[in-house]
């Protein structure tokens, strides 16, 4: 057998593969046993049936394809291992049936997404900003006005007009070219004026309103809308305004703190100090994930390479089997949990195609400068990486080591080690 392979763009390879006569024919043969073996003709036991019988009467049809289907499973595979080719999707098989039959070599091609090629640019000492840890009177204020508003309690305007801040009751109905569209009608429905959470102009087009009025309220659904057949269309709401609201703060009172239930908390200048402490802690590890993620990206916009389609599916199909796997804690099945958080399976996938196509590609680079770099793993790098994941699947040490594989885990170990490496060679900038 004669293998030849050509280097194509994105990824790909193109294998040209020549398997002499004499092998086709010891496939044929066997092929041609073992159909005569289960067949059955009038006047012969069952696989006594002479080859020219059978030759006359169905020809050699079903013979060439079992005997192509077996060379190819078996030269395609010796091609691929004999000349150490990584591939990562199925090939795509263009036979030369023109020269195809007994006696006569067996000649095709098979184009293949392999694993790809990484050409690595800078990656240690690359520029990455890191925040400050340090948590503002700002930050600490905007926490206080969250707390403050989700223990408000809402109550009922009279002779007032809607404002922006006002939660307003409402009914409304809405229609496309006069038909009413599924979805677009509720009764009741309560809104904070201004939030934005409306298709944009709606919570404008209220202000003014006054209990018991009605209005028509104009508007264009955006063109990326997740109801396909909404977006980009103008459409009516017919309202009617029921109540108007608005929150009444709680006041930081002695009563206030006792519900709260915070060790040392008393007082407004305690609870400062409470929140100055939690929000430093959830900072730094916010800013430490963001300097991580941006030295990745750095280091992954300094390299080249060509990321396989196929690659890019697989790790979409997995991000779809966490969300079935997710649902089925639930009772649910992934469309009816994706439905619940008001998307399909097939726009989650759409949106999940550039964050697979990431995933992707931080992986390998980072497997790249792991080759390039030769790193190992000591046995203090061992402890304190099984602790990390043991943390992450809330298992204890022990049961991490029982089932995580040795190959699972020393790649994930060694990514853990090279992104610090990373961050220690990367270069702050303020």
């Amino acid at each position: 057998m004669k293998v030849k392979v050509e280097k194509l763009e994105n990824s790909k390879v193109k294998l040209t593969i020549n398997v002499e006569a004499e092998a086709f024919n010891e496939e044929y043969e066997k092929s041609f046993e073992n159909i005569l073996a289960d067949i059955e003709i009038k006047g012969f036991r069952k696989g006594k049936a002479p080859r020219k019988l059978y030759l006359d009467r169905f020809g050699e049809g079903a013979i060439l394809q079992k005997t192509i289907d077996s060379v190819l499973n078996s030269s395609y595979e010796k091609a691929v291992l004999s000349k150490k080719v990584h591939v990562v999707g199925k090939p795509e098989i263009d036979i030369d049936f023109e020269n195809l039959g007994k006696d006569k070599p067996f000649n095709y091609t098979a184009i293949v997404e392999v694993f790809p090629e990484v050409e690595l640019g800078k990656y240690f000492g690359v520029e990455v900003k890191k925040e400050s840890d340090e948590v503002t009177e700002k930050e600490i204020d905007d926490y206080v006005a969250r707390e403050l508003k989700n223990r408000s309690e809402l109550e009922v305007l009279e002779n007032v007009a809607l404002e922006n801040g006002h939660t307003a009751v409402f009914d409304f109905c809405g229609s496309v070219n006069g038909v009413e569209f599924e979805g677009g009608k509720a009764e009741n429905y309560s809104l904070e004026i201004g939030s934005g959470k409306f298709i944009p102009g709606f919570e404008e087009q209220m202000l003014g309103m006054k209990p018991e009025e009605e209005r028509t309220i104009k508007v264009k659904f955006p063109e990326d809308y997740q109801a396909k057949e909404l977006s980009g269309k103008d459409a009516d709401f017919l309202i009617k305004l029921h109540e108007i609201k608005h929150r009444v703060l709680p006041t930081p009172d002695e009563e206030f703190f006792k519900e709260l239930k915070l060790a040392g908390v008393n007082s407004v200048d305690t609870w400062r100090e409470h929140l100055k402490s939690i929000l430093a802690i959830e900072k730094k590890e916010a800013n430490n994930n963001k300097f991580t993620d941006d030295i990745i990206a750095a280091v992954c916009a300094e390299a080249k390479v060509t990321i396989p389609e196929t690659m890019i599916n697989d790790r979409l199909e997995q991000m779809v089997a966490r969300v079935e796997q997710q649902a089925k804690a639930y009772g649910l099945t992934a469309d009816q949990l994706l439905a619940y958080q008001g998307t399909t399976l097939e726009q989650y996938k759409k949106l999940m195609k550039e964050p697979a196509a990431k995933s992707v590609l931080e992986e390998l680079v980072i497997g790249k400068i792991i080759e390039t770099e030769k790193v190992k793993l000591l046995k203090a790098d061992y402890e304190l990486y099984y602790e990390d994941l043991a943390k992450q699947y809330n298992q204890d040490v022990a049961t991490v080591k029982k089932n995580f594989s040795k190959e699972r885990v020393e790649h994930y170990f060694k990514t853990l080690k090279t992104i610090e490496l990373l961050k220690e060679k990367a270069v702050i900038t303020a």
